[in-house]
């Protein structure tokens, strides 16, 4: 089942693996990138855990709608993905745009998380004209006049220029990016406002960020942990956006502690 339809007729490209008895773990990417954001992680992770992975609308192979995204319409879609697999619950992991949507499916879907890890990510991103301006350089300059920007945002400036076969990579991911898919994104970011909602999560969560994070620094990642209920934050040293890629090794074992504890 490589795509399925989501209740507004958008089809969505799913890769997820056979049901094998093991656990399901859902992935959530960050704006800009697609399902191969996880590629490194989906060799160790596939060892305890039967992995679901996704390209969001507007990105990857999904379809590219022209209807507006809120970050209501992104969870509903993770959600959508369980539910076609008929998986009653899974863990959670979201990186970025990805850890909203899991804080998301916390609050409004509970029954469908088991443990929540959210990387990288804020309930509220300010000032909201910095989004719109993102938009609009997507639509009428398209992704190419942001990757620059996204690559210096993402990665610290020793990890870029000593792995530059990675950051090639990462380009092409993002350069694959709609630029209406981009910036729909963009403007459901800019509307997005979790913070009412997160004393409802009542599911155990952990929350990660970078040391050198210029988007979502640690004190604004704190925000998360200091409205749910016995959630845990763990800072990850010479790290900017993407712990996943930038420290695999320390993001994938405290992931893997969390959810198997």
């Amino acid at each position: 089942m490589p795509r399925i339809t989501m209740d507004d007729g958008i089809g969505l490209y799913v890769e997820a693996a056979p049901d094998n008895g093991k656990p399901p773990l859902l992935l959530l990417n960050a704006l800009g990138s697609d399902h191969t954001l996880w590629d490194q992680q989906v060799p160790v992770f596939s060892e305890h855990f039967r992995i679901i992975r996704f390209d969001d609308r507007g990105h990857g192979q999904s379809d590219i709608p022209d209807t507006p995204y809120t970050i209501d319409r992104l969870g509903r879609d993770a959600r959508g993905v369980l539910e076609a697999f008929d998986i009653d619950s899974a863990h959670v992991v979201g990186v970025s745009k990805g850890g909203m949507v899991g804080a998301w499916l916390g609050a409004n879907s509970p029954e469908h998380v088991e443990k929540l890890v959210i990387s990288s990510s804020a309930p509220h991103l300010a000032p909201r004209d910095v989004w719109e301006g993102r938009a609009n350089t997507a639509r009428n300059e398209g992704v190419a006049a942001l990757v620059d920007a996204v690559i210096g945002r993402w990665f610290t400036e020793e990890f870029r220029l000593g792995q530059p076969e990675t950051i090639a990579r990462v380009r092409a991911m993002i350069l694959g990016t709609s630029n209406e898919g981009y910036a729909a994104c963009c403007e459901a970011l800019a509307e997005m406002d979790l913070r009412d909602d997160l004393e409802l999560i009542p599911v155990p969560a952990l929350v990660l960020c970078g040391d050198s994070d210029p988007g979502v620094q640690p004190a604004k990642t704190r925000e998360w942990v200091a409205t749910i209920e016995g959630a845990r934050l763990e800072v990850i040293r010479k790290c900017a956006h993407l712990p996943n890629i930038e420290q695999a090794a320390t993001f994938d074992k405290l992931v893997l502690d969390f959810l198997q504890s």
